[in-house]
């Protein structure tokens, strides 16, 4: 997952510390069986956890990349000077990106999941609990959890002369803690990966056109693909 957006750097006590205030209900809103509860969380399944809770889609430009390097470099300076050294790598991903402006109309700009997608995957596992009989009798403790989604156009390429072009990228995770082990808590959670990102590449002017309708055209493709790996993972995340 990307450095970025985690709080690695912290001890694994305070990651502890973290997790217990900030993580997501244990439990489902309602005890009903075959009732499970489908949430968004900035947490992940490793514990990590993402800073801000997404909105809307940022850009990451080849001068983000060079600000970060110029402010690495500075730092090791810095430390060298005290007798000391610290590198830490860092890839285009892991940037946050900056905020689109000039936009007229920013509807096209807004991420989606954690409201609209996770309601369709709630649409979703409702429906598939009402074709197994053995999932309409159990009681489910732990949510379906819709972890992350950051989504960002990032540039394609550091090198070249010509107009920078930019991928759609999304970090996306669904997954589900275990209910059946008494070591549930010490054990993996099962996990869709759904991260990805749209097949082309192209200018921002490009995408900025109609109000950036061609971001929105190519995320609900890639949430739509998420959706249906979660729909063909569900049984191993509802019998986990």
């Amino acid at each position: 997952m990307n450095p970025f957006h985690r709080n690695l750097t912290c001890t694994l006590a305070l990651s502890a510390l973290l997790a217990s205030c900030a993580a997501p209900p244990s439990s489902s809103s309602s005890s009903d069986a075959g009732a499970i509860k489908v949430i968004y969380s900035q947490i992940y399944p490793d514990g990590s956890i993402l800073k801000e809770k997404p909105s809307e889609i940022r850009m990451v430009t080849r001068d983000a990349t060079s600000k970060n390097v110029a402010a690495q470099v500075g730092l090791n300076a810095v430390l060298l000077a005290m007798g000391a050294f610290s590198f830490r790598g860092f890839s285009k991903d892991d940037l946050k990106g900056s905020e689109l402006t000039d936009v007229a109309d920013r509807s096209h700009l807004q991420n989606p999941v954690p409201t609209e997608f996770v309601g369709r995957l709630q649409a979703r596992v409702d429906a598939f609990v009402q074709t197994d009989e053995s999932l309409q009798k159990r009681r489910f403790e732990r949510p379906l959890i819709v972890g992350g989604g950051n989504v960002r156009l990032v540039y394609e390429s550091l090198l070249g002369t010509e107009e920078e072009k930019f991928r759609l990228k999304t970090d996306l995770v669904v997954y589900k803690k275990r209910e059946s082990s008494a070591m549930a808590s010490l054990m993996a959670p099962v996990v869709v990966e759904c991260s990805g990102k749209s097949p082309d590449a192209w200018p921002q002017s490009r995408w900025a056109q109609e109000n950036y309708l061609l971001v929105k055209v190519q995320l609900d493709e890639l949430l739509q693909a998420c959706e249906t790996k979660v729909q063909g993972n569900l049984h191993q995340l509802l019998n986990g």
